[in-house]
């Protein structure tokens, strides 16, 4: 499976679109529900994520989708009208059924395209970081990922994404793309690590303490990868339930990371797994860094198990 420049350009621009139309509901307004899971999704959730299956669906027929949302009650009359709003004002011509596109899926195939249409559903409610996140694996073997990301480092628009061999790059601004690479540093005493607003728990700290960390950077979504990915942090230590570890949520930027030279490891050190819909760990955690001083954070987890019991 190959990504062609051609194939790029066009998940590019689909990205983009995804966050014209996030940020149209921030600005507009957007209605808030809570899902059976008890996890909170939004109406832009919805529009960003019929926009970005019905593309896929319209330039990759043959390939299979996994996608956080379905349709729900909450996508009712009203919304509809909502999201049709939104498509019409960005001029995305699109009259999708809803019902149809959201519960998506395509035929059954190797080659399986991840979509998170909000990443950060928390941050975005609160008008802080978020991302958008898609990701493609065949036979899996991850191949593309991009990440798209409104206020990256609370400051501009940026984009990521990596193609399998072909290393990583970063769009700021809306400036043209260029190869990203993790940071070098190899001291773990002077690393910035970077972890989650609202689903840390409280090993992660007691963890960063042992270490001898002293920078932090604390936010919401896939952004995290991102700036492990372009030598804005060097650690990213992330507490996962294996009940809630879903494709989605990691796929995207663990192919970042590794075209950018970093590492993806569960608390023990093994590379995770993406199975159907989930990522499987045999860990409570990731941890995700440079590289330069992997094995050393590995260590001292080992080393301090009474952290997780």
């Amino acid at each position: 499976m190959i990504i062609t420049d051609k194939d790029t350009e066009l998940i590019i621009e689909i990205i983009k679109n995804a966050i014209k139309i996030t940020e149209w509901f921030k600005i507009k307004g957007f209605q808030s529900y809570i899902k059976q899971d008890q996890s909170p999704v939004t109406l832009a959730d919805f529009a960003s994520q019929i926009y970005i299956i019905s593309k896929l669906k319209n330039n990759f027929p043959e390939d299979s989708i996994i996608a956080e949302e379905s349709f729900s009650s909450e996508v009712n009359l009203s919304s509809k009208k909502i999201i049709y709003s939104c498509y019409d004002e960005l001029n995305l011509s699109l009259k999708p059924n809803f019902k149809d596109i959201l519960n998506y899926r395509g035929p059954a195939s190797e080659t399986r395209w991840s979509i998170d249409p909000i990443d950060g559903t928390k941050g975005y409610q609160e008008s802080l970081s978020y991302a958008i996140g898609i990701g493609l694996i065949s036979k899996n073997e991850k191949i593309f990922s991009i990440i798209g990301v409104p206020n990256y480092n609370n400051n501009q628009i940026a984009v990521f994404y990596a193609n399998k061999g072909r290393g990583a790059r970063a769009s700021y601004g809306n400036r043209e793309f260029n190869p990203i690479k993790i940071s070098e540093k190899e001291n773990i005493k002077q690393y910035t690590l970077c972890h989650s607003l609202h689903y840390d728990e409280p090993w992660v700290m007691e963890l960063a303490k042992i270490i001898g960390i002293k920078t932090y950077k604390q936010l919401d979504s896939m952004a995290k990868f991102c700036m492990i990915a372009d030598g804005s942090a060097d650690l990213y230590i992330k507490p996962m339930n294996e009940t809630r570890s879903f494709i989605w949520d990691f796929l995207p930027g663990h192919l970042l990371v590794t075209e950018a030279g970093g590492i993806v490891t569960d608390l023990m050190g093994k590379i995770p797994e993406y199975v159907n819909d989930k990522c499987l760990i045999s860990a409570p955690g990731l941890v995700v860094s440079n590289g330069k001083s992997h094995d050393q954070i590995i260590e001292i987890i080992k080393n301090n198990q009474n952290l997780f019991n």
